[in-house]
């Protein structure tokens, strides 16, 4: 992972990048790769248009978070945020010229829908890699079945499954302990007794010699798992399981396997007599949300056949799923 040294501003805002980051992390956020490469592309774009000192005019806000030809409205979104965030940080130190986007209105929302994965199509993914495993009983083929496993079991992001290491495993207890993960959210996952099992073999079959501080799930070359790899695997996977392409064009990913976890065990709780007024702050803690708004947005990933759980959510989140009115009525 490239950090800030290995980023060349040479902008307009090469003297502010380099204090806004040190700034984000006194507050405790993390500036990971991705929002270092936005950094870079504002820090172009405004010299690209001319720009040579660090400002922030209305024209260059509105040119910055346009929607351009190709892209989706969830990175004007990101944009946005990130421009905002900059124009406010600058405005308090002293910059002058900065607008910071306090009276944009616009609203760009992800029009991202994800697959929620049927528990026969469940079925057959891992019946589909039990097959691989069986057959070439591989390192490589035991490693992606464990990842695949914790995202969909325990409700990992992919994120956290790969960046596991041997000291977040307590093998006698059964719980991971997943650190400063996703806004920097740390929690406990209790892993059920067959995961378990898998865990620990694969641990004794291939974690020989590595310290506490190594990957539990190392790549063939003793690092952790790039996504490149991950991904070639995985869509090599649902083709073999027999999973339908998305109608929207759109590329399977590996976080459907956490949406999927997550409606699934609503829908368990729900049978076995929890109401959402305890499921979803369970729930939510579990996942390692921050609020519960998180988590409620699971609710809106289950169709109609899941009947009885959205009648049964009505009585407590009625504003969740609202009720179509006719004009007509009086």
């Amino acid at each position: 992972m490239r950090d800030e040294t290995t980023f060349n501003f040479s902008g307009p805002f090469r003297d502010v990048m380099p204090l806004y980051i040190k700034y984000r992390r006194s507050l405790g956020y993390k500036v990971a790769e991705s929002e270092l490469y936005r950094m870079k592309e504002l820090d172009v774009f405004f010299e690209r248009h001319g720009i040579t000192e660090p400002c922030i005019s209305r024209e260059m806000y509105d040119k910055w978070t346009s929607l351009r030809d190709g892209q989706r409205p969830v990175t004007i979104c990101k944009r946005q945020a990130f421009i905002r965030g900059l124009g406010r940080y600058m405005s308090a130190s002293g910059y002058q010229d900065v607008y910071t986007g306090e009276d944009d209105k616009r609203c760009f929302e992800s029009d991202y829908i994800p697959y929620v994965f049927t528990r026969a199509e469940i079925k057959r993914i891992f019946s589909e890699m039990d097959g691989a495993c069986l057959k070439k009983p591989s390192f490589l083929n035991h490693s992606f079945r464990l990842i695949v496993s914790l995202c969909y079991c325990c409700g990992l992001r992919k994120s956290e499954a790969v960046s596991l290491k041997i000291k977040d495993i307590d093998f006698q207890t059964g719980k991971i302990n997943i650190l400063n993960s996703k806004r920097d959210v740390s929690r406990i996952i209790v892993v059920s007794s067959s995961l378990l099992k898998i865990m620990e073999k694969y641990y004794n079959d291939y974690c020989t010699g590595y310290g506490q501080d190594d990957w539990f799930i190392q790549n063939s070359k003793g690092g952790a798992y790039c996504k490149a790899t991950l991904y070639k695997l995985y869509h090599k996977l649902l083709e073999k399981a027999g999973i339908p392409e998305r109608s929207d064009g759109r590329i399977h990913r590996l976080h459907d396997m956490r949406h999927a976890f997550c409606v699934h065990t609503l829908e368990q709780m729900q049978a076995k007599g929890f109401d959402l007024y305890t499921s979803l702050p369970l729930l939510s803690v579990y996942l390692g949300h921050k609020h519960i708004t998180e988590t409620e947005y699971y609710l809106r990933l289950v169709d109609e056949c899941h009947s009885s759980m959205l009648d049964q959510s009505a009585r407590y989140c009625p504003s969740v799923f609202p009720e179509e009115v006719d004009d007509n009525e009086n």
